[in-house]
């Protein structure tokens, strides 16, 4: 299975537009959001996806009551978890944190309990391994955070082969 990853999209919708159409193309089935939607206004452009999203809130996303109320009127199939994501899908196990805490991040790769980790917030993108562990934060649909942190993207991960890449908005 392909599932597309968004992290820290922060009200970006041009991008988040660019970032609809390509996990359109690629065929993704599941959307896994790692928080930082922000504003519930933003949910409307996400309607045209194809496939269901499952997300958390990070730390900067504002009122959660109207993130699930916006969901419902704009007719987005989206599901939220309050922080934290503990799934298997395809015979992996897969655990989802916004990231705001590295030591949690850190203590989740190092527990070797999931085959991949996603996670975001600081808006760097990075695919790593830790022990048999992936990590993968897909970085924001912001085109610059900090003059050393530029570039919006998402990720793509595949199941089947336990293996993640960018896609560059």
């Amino acid at each position: 299975m392909k599932i597309g990853i968004l992290s820290d999209t922060h009200d970006q919708i041009e991008n988040i537009k660019k970032a609809v159409k390509l996990l359109n193309a690629e065929n993704v089935e599941l959307v896994i959001h790692c928080g930082d939607w922000v504003s519930p206004f933003s949910l409307q452009y996400y309607k045209d996806l194809k496939c269901p999203i499952h997300g958390i809130f990070g730390n900067n996303d504002g009122d959660k009551f109207r993130h699930l109320e916006r969901a419902k009127i704009y007719g987005v199939n989206v599901s939220y978890e309050d922080r934290f994501i503990s799934t298997e899908i395809d015979k992996r196990k897969i655990a989802v944190f916004h990231g705001d805490y590295e030591e949690i991040i850190d203590a989740l790769l190092t527990s070797q309990m999931y085959d991949v980790v996603f996670h975001g917030h600081n808006h760097q993108k990075e695919i790593k391994t830790v022990g048999k562990t992936l990590s993968v934060n897909p970085g924001t649909c912001m085109e610059e955070t900090a003059p050393e942190v530029k570039g919006a993207s998402f990720a793509i991960y595949d199941t089947t082969l336990n293996t993640a890449r960018f896609i560059d908005l």
